[in-house]
């Protein structure tokens, strides 16, 4: 018999208000004094036409941005939600097609806006300030001309905030910094998670292993590490997800106790064999172009102390080394171990 009240997938859940949001205790505090003051000043002043925001959400990748955004919209109870991307609407023509097509019940959301480029950026501001766009000749008609916009909702959301012009992210009235994760709170919402998939597991230790090896981000905790105990599971054909289960998952998925995958081992290896080396030299060693390494490998080691940079030098730490010499011999274990 088939499973009908069991999940099969983690997204299959979506979060409809903030009190469902586990962790950022700052930027949910935030947001709510903001909704309680938007709707306050709604139902008691006559002719308000407040907009709620514009609201930028900042902070490193898969820390929740957006979900929130999306609490957020729901929180508004606003019909239409349009969902983008910075680098997908940086054509004039996209970008009108969003501004004009949202109305006072539309909540705007671009992810990764830090991908807009100047122009673009240009136009939202205008949009935002002044509720006008500007059409040039050429684009809808012989002549230019102004088109009034409604009082939609904007939620920017974005990794790098300072690639935004000092205008535009200026212009954000609700400004909420997102960080990572304590393992505490990781653990919790793995949980939460789980009781709304049906998902069971034998033990908070299950929890724990997926918590700590996630980075400090919920996007890793859930999509990559639970996920995959999930399927391990399903594949033995059983419902109750097992330490072993765990750790085979982990084992699939070369990620170690603290978190580190194979990308992040092979860098910090080539470091402990140089002691301290140039980017251009650890890109050609691990086969990644510079930029890859910059904003995927880079930022957590550094934000954990693995790793320091000197100018253009990365050093790796005393931290980092016994990280890594921890590492091999486990490994060493294990294969004597398989023996």
């Amino acid at each position: 018999m088939k499973k009908i009240n069991t999940g099969i997938d983690i997204n299959q859940i979506n979060i409809t208000n903030l009190s469902q949001i586990q962790g950022q205790p700052h930027v949910i505090k935030t947001i709510k004094l903001h909704l309680d003051a938007y709707f306050n000043i709604r139902a008691n002043y006559e002719n308000s036409n407040l907009v709620f925001g514009p609201v930028i959400l900042t902070g490193p990748s898969g820390t929740g941005k957006t979900m929130v955004a999306k609490a957020i919209h729901a929180e508004l109870g606003n019909l239409q939600l349009i969902e983008s991307n910075g680098v997908t609407i940086n054509k004039k023509s996209e970008l009108f097609s969003i501004l004009l097509n949202a109305d006072s019940n539309t909540t705007v959301f671009i992810d990764e806006a830090q991908g807009l480029n100047s122009k673009s950026q240009y136009l939202l501001l205008t949009a935002l300030s002044e509720k006008k766009l500007y059409v040039p000749a050429g684009i809808s008609s012989a002549s230019s001309h102004i088109i009034s916009l409604e009082n939609f909702t904007l939620i920017l959301s974005t990794t790098h905030e300072y690639q935004l012009q000092d205008a535009l992210r200026n212009r954000m009235r609700i400004y909420c910094r997102f960080d990572y994760y304590s393992v505490e709170d990781l653990i919790e919402i793995v949980r939460q998670r789980t009781a709304a998939l049906g998902w069971k597991y034998e033990s908070d230790d299950v929890l724990k292993m997926i918590a700590k090896r996630a980075k400090k981000t919920p996007r890793l905790a859930l999509n990559r590490n639970l996920q995959t105990c999930w399927h391990v599971t399903q594949s033995h054909e059983r419902d109750l997800i097992t330490v072993d289960d765990a750790k085979e998952a982990f084992s699939y998925l070369q990620i170690d106790e603290i978190g580190l995958d194979q990308l992040d081992r092979s860098y910090l290896n080539v470091l402990c064999e140089c002691s301290k080396t140039s980017l251009g030299v650890l890109s050609s060693k691990i086969s990644l172009p510079g930029l890859t390494i910059q904003r995927i490998v880079e930022p957590y080691l550094l934000k954990e102390g693995f790793i320091v940079k000197d100018n253009s030098i990365r050093i790796i730490t005393q931290k980092g080394r016994e990280h890594v010499i921890d590492t091999s011999d486990k490994i060493v274990e294990g294969i004597k171990n398989d023996r």
